[in-house]
């Protein structure tokens, strides 16, 4: 369930940046897509590592889920500015 919902994101998201932009923008896009990704496929897994040694088990889905709602609430920050515009 949690590799679905990751890869879910993943795939959305590219969606989202192929239906926005053409031509080099989408180039440009996809590699500090790519680029981020990677970011948080290195700082990600220490640090709920980190969390896990200090909280549990429970560190990683406490991780999960505080990452989910970091993005719920940006989409729905995007979601309101581009009504507003």
């Amino acid at each position: 369930m949690m590799g679905a919902v990751g890869y879910g994101v993943y795939t959305m998201a590219l969606v989202e940046l192929g239906s926005r932009f053409k031509g080099s923008v989408l180039v440009a896009g996809n590699a500090a897509f790519a680029l981020m990704w990677g970011a948080g496929g290195i700082v990600g897994p220490p640090g709920a590592g980190l969390l896990m040694q200090g909280i549990g088990p429970l560190g990683l889905p406490v991780v999960i889920a505080g990452l989910d709602a970091v993005l719920v609430l940006f989409a729905l920050y995007r979601s309101s500015v581009r009504r507003a515009s």
